[in-house]
């Protein structure tokens, strides 16, 4: 099964304004958008200009808001009352709430006091309304499962703000994005806002140099700065197919450690959720014979594995690297035997059988229970198998 996927590539920076125009050049219609955003209550507040722009010879999508009346700036609660009493849906009133906790708490630290005590100049103010819930209702529209981004550039020099003159990127920015991918000294000036940081790192599953995809839409959101480089902020919009993954082979080469040691590592390394573990026999320098251990496992295990090697081997070091996985979408089964119930495991590609086969510890349970080859306990198994073949694909 595939999930709807959304990249960030940011070329030239991130804002509220350019996450909201990028979203919209993705072709939500304007009516629905705005039928949605209306549900804020704060039509009386703004007018929104939705035109195409060229950027670089690019064409995308600029959004200008505009402020109808002049209100004060509004704390944390204020905008939390406004979201919770506003008729949109509890997804995008959530991850809104969230992007706005993001602001404060940077605002808050920056400034030396409490999040209770803040009151936005930027955020608080109405087109930064519009930009983080409108960004919110977008990407519910979309429908999107997971969103990635490239890293973010952060700007340099100075900027002007309602503090006085503050080095770029704003120091909320970067409290933002502490343990974040960034690129330094991007352009001379603020290509990336509070906001826009704050959309990206709350809404951002996760942060890649590379990254696969079926990318069957590319659009663009156009920024109001002029910088020497194109500020743009380029979105993809694709499929990523769930039985094709990311994992991690960890290996060492390891000549001087009991073979009695590898037993007890093979069950705790499995125990400790890894998709796999193995040995080969390798010849290191020096013609001695050794044995290379690999551990497959997942990305966010990836540490938790390189740990273990270290502290559970004679091993000094270890290498990993990045692969693809592609696997068969699977499915468990009882099936009735001669044996009693047996559970057995379906293959399917592309939502075909193409694989069903009894589980080992089963078979070998009954094998050394009634003191037959494991051969003749699958051999049945499987002729059990075949006759209810049919019914299998009915399922």
């Amino acid at each position: 099964m595939s999930k709807n996927i959304l990249y960030f590539d940011i070329i030239g920076g991130i804002s509220g304004d350019m996450t909201l125009s990028s979203l919209l050049d993705l072709g939500v219609p304007k009516e629905i958008f705005l039928e949605e955003l209306s549900k804020l209550n704060m039509d009386n507040e703004f007018k929104i200009e939705i035109n195409k722009k060229f950027e670089s010879g690019i064409k995308g999508t600029k959004v200008n808001v505009i402020t109808t009346e002049q209100h004060c700036h509004r704390n944390l609660i204020d905008i939390y009352h406004i979201i919770e009493n506003s008729k949109l849906n509890k997804n995008v009133k959530s991850k809104a709430k969230k992007i706005f906790m993001a602001v404060a708490e940077a605002e808050a630290k920056v400034h030396g006091t409490t999040i209770d005590k803040i009151h936005f100049h930027e955020v608080g103010a109405v087109d930064s309304i519009v930009d983080i819930v409108g960004s919110c209702i977008l990407l519910d529209l979309l429908n999107i499962d997971k969103v990635y981004a490239t890293a973010v550039p952060l700007g340099s020099g100075f900027i002007k703000c309602a503090h006085g003159i503050i080095p770029a990127a704003a120091p909320a920015t970067v409290e933002i994005l502490k343990n974040t991918p960034v690129k330094l000294n991007h352009v001379e000036g603020e290509c990336t806002t509070p906001t826009g940081a704050a959309i990206i790192k709350t809404i951002c599953n996760k942060f890649v140099n590379e990254f696969n995809f079926n990318a069957n839409k590319i659009a663009y959101g156009v920024g109001h700065k002029q910088f020497e480089k194109p500020n743009l902020l380029r979105v993809a919009l694709g499929t990523e197919d769930e039985n094709n993954e990311v994992v991690y082979e960890i290996t060492a080469n390891i000549d001087d450690m009991s073979s009695e040691i590898y037993s007890y590592l093979f069950e705790k390394v499995m125990n400790e959720g890894a998709l796999d573990v193995f040995t080969e026999s390798i010849f290191m320098k020096k013609n001695r014979p050794a044995y290379k251990i690999s551990i497959l496992t997942k990305e966010e295990d990836l540490n938790k594995f390189i740990e273990l090697l270290l502290t559970e081997t004679s091993t000094f070091g270890v290498r990993y690297k990045q692969y693809n996985r592609a696997k068969l979408d699977r499915k468990f089964i009882d099936l009735n035997t001669n044996y009693g119930i047996v559970k057995i495991k379906l293959g399917y590609y592309n939502r075909k059988l193409i694989k069903a086969k009894p589980e080992y510890e089963q078979c070998k349970l009954i094998s050394t229970k009634l003191n037959i080859p494991i051969t003749e306990v699958y051999n049945k198994i499987n002729m059990s198998l075949e006759k209810e073949i049919s019914k299998i694909l009915l399922t």
